[in-house]
């Protein structure tokens, strides 16, 4: 019988995604690429709630509440954080054991997340604006701030979510060429060129 905890998360459904290409017999094989599995479906799921809470940032920007918007870009860079964090798990996955089931993935590749792309382009769109500002007025579009918020600005928070997402970019340009090197990726990209040109360092500020 499913105990409460397991039917609010739905768990059983949850747990049986997890379904390696690899035989199960194949006790080599078969670890790791589950490995590889749950490390790409629970990032799928931490950027599917980074971009609910930039959603919502971005709402509260456009109706000019500074604050609730400067609270929900902060958890969507501790959001980002955790991904950046969360590729040292595949640290943990030799490049040996990652080619030997890397013919399986066929085409797929993660530069075909729609999600990771979506968050991606609207940190580097609304992210990169902010650079160079020193203070903000307020909110998105002309809306000035609501009274009482005038005090907490929103460039801050936008250039810390860019550079999570810029050492996000980084640390998985050196996980790839720690697995295979300048080989190309498995979506047809140019793999190391293509990952290099995705990451956009911040503009040079000459020192006040």
């Amino acid at each position: 019988m499913e105990t409460p905890y397991e039917r609010y998360l739905r768990l059983p459904s949850l747990l049986s995604l997890q379904r390696p290409r690899t035989p199960r017999d194949d006790t080599a094989r078969w670890p790791d690429e589950r490995l590889f599995i749950v490390v790409h479906q629970s990032a799928e799921l931490l950027v599917g709630q980074a971009l609910v809470d930039l959603g919502t940032a971005l709402e509260h920007t456009e109706a000019g509440r500074v604050r609730p918007a400067c609270t929900s870009l902060r958890r969507v860079t501790a959001l980002v954080e955790a991904l950046d964090q969360h590729l040292i798990l595949l640290d943990h996955l030799d490049p040996a054991g990652f080619g030997a089931f890397r013919p399986l993935l066929e085409e797929a590749s993660g530069s075909q997340s729609p999600q990771f792309a979506a968050l991606f382009d609207l940190v580097d769109e609304h992210g990169r604006a902010h650079f160079g500002r020193t203070r903000d007025t307020g909110g998105g579009a002309g809306t000035p701030p609501v009274r009482g918020e005038e005090q907490e600005e929103p460039a801050p928070s936008w250039r810390a979510l860019h550079n999570a997402v810029t050492r996000w970019r980084v640390r998985h340009l050196l996980m790839v060429e720690r697995m295979i090197g300048d080989g190309a990726g498995t979506g047809g990209t140019t793999g190391l060129e293509y990952l290099r040109s995705r990451i956009h360092l911040p503009p040079h500020r000459p020192p006040v």
